[in-house]
C-alpha cells in the first residue's frame, strides 16, 4: 500500500509517495551546530595539510606543494616591516638558514655612528695582539661616549676592546687605532682597505669611533657582513653579550638596553648621532637558532626592534628535527628470517655541508614552508641480510624541498 505524505521543510510543502509502514523521522541540525562542525573540519584539513610532524618517506623526491593566494599574501607581509616601524632601514637575518627574513632599504647609505666601531674591533681581533699594553695619551680622550680612561694610564688591548664594545668608548677606539697602526689616519686607511676586502661596497670610514664626518657611511647589508665575520670570535660574542663589567677599575655599562630584557638577546651594538639617528644591531638566540636584526636611522630603536622581531615571530617558528611520534611502516625492517626490527635515529643531527659538525636540533621555518619539510630514510642492509641490535642501518635525511638540511645515523633496536 502506498500513501502520500506531505512534509514541511523550512516552510515549504513537499509531497511524495511513501511505502506503507515506513516512517520518516525529522533530522534537526541547528545552524550553530553546522557552523561548529564546519570550523572543526577546516582545522582538521589544515592539520592534515602540513602543520603536523613530517611524514617519514622512502623515496627520492616528495611532491612540492603549490602556494595558495593567501599564502603568497602572507609571505609579502612577513617580509616587510610593520608600518609603525620608524627606522629608515631594517634587516632581519636567519644565521643558520643563511637567509633574509625581513628587509627594508637594506642598501640605503646612512652614517653608521658607533657601529663603525665594529670595523675597529675586527681589525684589532684580526691583529691578535690582545695582551699588549697601551699607554693612553691625551689625544685619545675625545668627547661623547667614553670608557673613562685617563692620560698616562696603561691598559691591555683586550681591556680597551671591552671599553670599545660595552661602553662604546670613543676614547678606547682612538687608543686602539693609534696602537694598532701608529696613528689614527693610518688606521682609518686600514679600515677602508678591509672594507674593500670584504666587498662592503656601500661602506667608507673617516674615523675609528663613528663621529659624523664627510664620507663616513655604511648600510644594513654591509653591517650584516661585518657582524657575521665578528661573530666567529668567541671573545667578541662574550663582550657584546655582557650588560655590565668592571675592567681595569673602570665600571662599564652596555649601551644595549635589550640585553637582559628581551628574551634571547645576546648582543650586539648600538650607535647614535644627530645625523644618523638611533641605530642598533641586535642578536637573538632561541632554540639554538641565531638571528640578527639591523635597525638603522630609527626614532626609537628599541621599540622598532621589539616590533620587528614580534612580527618575525608571528610568521616564523623553530621546528624540531625529530622523528614523527606516530609509528609508520617505514620505522621497521625485516631480516631474512622474518624477524622485525625497529629503526631509530642515533646521536645529534649532522650538518650536510660541514662533515663532523653537528647541526641544530631546530630549524627556523614559516608556516607556508612546513609542508615541504620531509624526512627520508636511506636503509643500507647488511650483506647477509641479518640485522642485530645496535647495528647501523643507514641514515635519516631531513629535507626542505630539494635541499638536505640535516641528517642522522639510523640504528637497529
Amino acid at each position: 500500500m502506498v500513501r502520500t505524505v506531505t512534509l514541511e521543510l523550512r516552510g515549504k510543502a513537499v509531497t511524495g509517495a511513501v511505502a506503507s509502514g515506513l516512517r520518516l523521522r525529522p533530522c534537526h541540525l541547528p545552524t550553530f551546530n553546522r557552523l561548529v562542525l564546519t570550523v572543526l573540519l577546516g582545522l582538521l584539513a589544515l592539520i592534515l595539510c602540513g602543520f603536523g610532524p613530517p611524514t617519514l618517506l622512502d623515496r627520492d623526491a616528495a611532491p612540492r606543494h603549490r602556494l595558495t593566494v593567501g599564502q603568497l599574501s602572507q609571505i609579502r607581509r612577513a617580509r616587510t616591516p610593520p608600518t609603525e616601524t620608524s627606522a629608515h632601514s631594517v634587516l632581519v637575518y636567519d644565521v643558520d638558514g643563511e637567509r633574509i627574513l625581513m628587509s627594508k632599504a637594506i642598501d640605503l647609505s646612512i652614517s653608521p655612528a658607533s657601529l663603525a666601531k665594529l670595523m675597529t674591533a675586527l681589525l684589532v681581533l684580526e691583529d691578535d695582539r690582545l695582551s699588549e699594553q697601551v699607554e693612553v695619551l691625551g689625544e685619545d680622550l675625545v668627547g661623547g661616549a667614553a670608557m673613562g680612561i685617563r692620560g698616562g694610564e696603561v691598559l691591555l688591548v683586550e681591556e680597551l676592546l671591552w671599553g670599545l664594545l660595552v661602553a662604546s668608548g670613543n676614547d678606547a677606539a682612538m687608543a686602539l687605532a693609534r696602537h694598532h697602526s701608529g696613528n689614527v689616519e693610518a688606521f682609518v686607511q686600514r679600515m677602508n682597505t678591509r672594507a674593500e676586502d670584504l666587498n662592503l661596497q656601500g661602506t667608507h670610514y673617516a674615523n675609528p669611533n663613528g663621529f659624523d664626518a664627510q664620507g663616513q657611511e655604511s648600510n644594513a647589508s654591509d653591517l650584516l657582513v661585518l657582524v657575521r665575520r665578528l661573530w666567529q670570535y668567541p671573545l667578541f660574542r662574550q663582550i657584546v653579550g655582557t650588560s655590565e663589567m668592571t675592567v681595569a677599575s673602570h665600571d662599564l655599562q652596555s649601551t644595549n638596553q635589550l640585553l637582559g630584557s628581551f628574551p634571547g638577546a645576546n648582543g650586539v651594538k648600538t650607535g647614535t648621532t644627530l645625523q644618523s639617528g638611533q641605530s642598533l644591531i641586535l642578536g637573538v638566540e632561541q632554540d639554538g637558532l641565531q638571528v640578527f636584526a639591523v635597525i638603522l636611522g630609527s626614532a626609537d630603536r628599541y621599540r622598532d626592534a621589539r616590533t620587528v622581531l614580534a612580527a618575525v615571530q608571528k610568521s616564523y617558528n623553530s621546528v624540531a628535527l625529530r622523528m614523527p611520534p606516530r609509528p609508520t611502516a617505514l620505522d621497521r625492517v625485516f631480516d631474512s628470517s622474518g624477524r622485525r626490527w625497529t629503526l631509530r635515529p642515533d646521536g645529534d643531527a649532522q650538518s650536510p655541508d660541514q662533515p663532523g659538525a653537528a647541526a641544530s636540533d631546530y630549524v627556523m621555518m614559516a608556516q607556508w614552508e612546513r609542508q615541504d619539510l620531509q624526512v627520508f630514510r636511506r636503509v643500507r642492509p647488511p650483506p647477509n641480510e641479518i640485522w642485530s641490535a645496535g647495528m647501523e642501518a643507514g641514515v635519516l635525511e631531513w629535507r626542505h624541498g630539494e635541499d638536505v638540511i640535516a641528517w642522522q645515523r639510523l640504528v637497529v633496536r
